[in-house]
């Protein structure tokens, strides 16, 4: 985010205002520490301060979407029909092994094993169903509650609150990635700005990108206009962790744009046929050797670095070995760097149509351990 520089006529402190109050006393009066007219003026200097340094600046940056927070920004968003994303309940399947004929019904809830560092995660069966004569059938599950809690690894989502009869076992076969905490001021911000910037059209590409963020859930945005002959669109995009996208959301994405190809029930004009698709999400390992100013910790500075390059990659073809150098450079408390290495090697990366590249890892090289 942009510094906010205060007008140079608002630049005064609490102990300037006081002193020009002590300046406009009667001739005679005493304004020494102590003495009474100095006592009486300083209260007020003190409340003028904070209304002068802290007040009316944060008052004029609410103002401008640059600088604005919170339930400020979204009055910002709202009246240009940009709104802040809510956050998305996590989704997967969950296998069920079961004699047969044993019912598995709709709306029991599974959960993860919670200990004393972690509370268990639940998650709701959205669709019941009968084990068959394979011992076995796969659910789709929803997690009870929204955010980024709900993602987990393969094999824990592992028990229930209800006991089944006949329920022998359950998990979930795959890790869950599309859970989504609400939309952060940085990434809300940004939307707000680019619609400022880019005013809607009548199907540019940049109305494409738009629509596909509107949806909730949605991360980042391919547009390959005439993808499949004339009147065709096909957009691309991931969950907003940058993962491989859900055939739900990707459904939901479709229904919002264009839910009847060409007929213009949804945001694409009258004869557009839009397809979506999901990003190929293309793993980038960093190896870097960094130079840090004192007071800053390596672990802090990792996890900037990663912030930082992965919002470079976000819309690139092409990931430049200079470009990847010039965010770490850039990044809060790193002084220099070398030896940096992208997927082991020196050199550009260059991806092929519907991908995208997503840090795996960033590693500090410290030769000297």
């Amino acid at each position: 985010m942009l510094e906010f520089q205060l007008p140079e006529h608002l630049q005064i402190t609490e102990t300037q205002i006081h002193e020009k109050m002590l300046k406009m006393a009667p001739q005679g009066i005493d304004t020494s520490e102590g003495h009474m007219y100095w006592d009486h003026t300083k209260p007020t200097a003190r409340i003028a301060g904070e209304l002068v340094e802290y007040t009316l600046p944060l008052t004029l940056m609410i103002m401008f979407p640059q600088f604005a927070f919170g339930q400020f920004l979204e009055l910002h968003g709202e009246p240009i029909g940009v709104y802040r994303k809510a956050a998305v309940q996590a989704t997967t399947l969950e296998t069920f092994i079961a004699d047969e004929g044993t019912v598995i019904p709709a709306g029991e809830i599974v959960v993860t094993l919670g200990d004393e560092h972690e509370e268990s995660v639940r998650y709701s069966i959205q669709k019941g169903g009968v084990i068959g004569t394979s011992g076995e059938i796969t659910l789709p599950i929803k997690a009870v509650e929204a955010g980024l809690h709900g993602n987990v690894p393969p094999n824990t989502i592992v028990g229930i609150e209800k006991p089944i009869k006949g329920l022998k076992r359950l998990y979930n076969p795959e890790a869950v990635t599309d859970g989504a905490a609400i939309e952060d001021d940085e990434s809300y911000r940004e939307r707000i700005l680019e619609r400022n910037r880019n005013k809607p059209l009548s199907g540019a590409k940049s109305d494409y990108v738009r629509w596909a963020k509107e949806v909730d859930g949605v991360g980042d945005v391919i547009v390959q206009p005439l993808w499949d002959g004339p009147k065709t669109v096909r957009v691309l995009i991931t969950d907003r962790n940058r993962q491989i996208a859900t055939q739900q959301l990707i459904d939901e994405v479709k229904v919002y744009i264009d839910p009847v190809d060409g007929i213009g029930e949804g945001k694409a004009p009258i004869g557009a046929h839009v397809t979506i698709g999901t990003i190929t999400p293309v793993p980038v390992s960093i190896k870097v050797k960094l130079v840090l100013e004192k007071g800053y910790e390596i672990d802090e500075v990792l996890k900037q670095l990663e912030d930082n390059i992965n919002n470079y990659f976000s819309d690139q073809p092409i990931i430049k070995y200079a470009l990847v150098g010039a965010t770490i450079i850039k990044t809060e408390g790193v002084i220099d760097y070398e030896d940096l290495l992208l997927n082991d090697a020196a050199a550009n990366i260059v991806l092929a149509e519907g991908e995208r590249a997503v840090v795996s890892e960033v590693l500090h090289i410290d030769t000297a351990a």
